[in-house]
């Protein structure tokens, strides 16, 4: 069943199953926002095909005249500076899509029955969890904008002063979030 962004299934789609104990079930699966995360890439990528209509304008469009653009790019002298240049704006643009995409999809939050995790990084990677038994506060923080949006900042606060906080960050629906874990963590106790 799937609720919104968040995944409520008992089998792993993006975490391997190795990084789970043979009792612990699965409850949360769930990457930041794409709203935050992609509007920017999607964005990138306009960007990028309109550069690229423009370098290859008289290409496209060779019946259509676009001034300024036209006459830029037929003056024999710099006209494959300005044809370079938007060349290397959709490239600039294409890897600006790249980088956002990649940090998407490398952030991942998962709640079992036992724990919360954070799995950070594709190449490099770093796992940060705590067992639900030591979790004393769920916070949930959301702008109004974020409210709008749809996602918020949980932060998962340990009953230890020595261990850190867990933070997930632009979360989907961070009060069901916040709910399952409340439930989770009552039926521990």
């Amino acid at each position: 069943m799937e609720n919104g962004a968040i995944r409520l299934a008992a089998k792993p789609k993006h975490i391997s199953a190795k990084m789970l104990a043979a009792n612990e079930n699965l409850l949360i699966e769930t990457r930041t926002s794409k709203v935050r995360n992609m509007t920017g890439g999607a964005f990138s990528l306009l960007l990028m095909l309109g550069a690229l209509v423009l370098a290859y304008w008289d290409k496209l469009f060779p019946s259509t005249h676009f001034p300024f653009v036209s006459d830029l790019l037929a003056d024999s002298n710099v006209g494959w500076i300005f044809y370079l240049a938007f060349i290397v704006l959709a490239a600039l643009f294409l890897i600006n899509f790249i980088i956002r995409y990649l940090k998407w999809i490398s952030t991942l939050y998962v709640m079992t029955n036992a724990r919360v995790m954070t799995k950070k990084g594709i190449l490099g990677r770093s796992f940060e969890d705590m067992p639900l038994s030591m979790i004393t506060n769920i916070d949930v923080s959301q702008s109004i904008g974020q409210r709008m949006l749809g996602y918020g900042t949980l932060v998962f606060s340990s009953q230890s002063g020595n261990r850190d906080d867990i933070v997930w960050k632009w979360v989907p629906d961070p009060i069901v979030v916040r709910r399952k874990a409340q439930e989770a963590m009552d039926k521990i106790q």
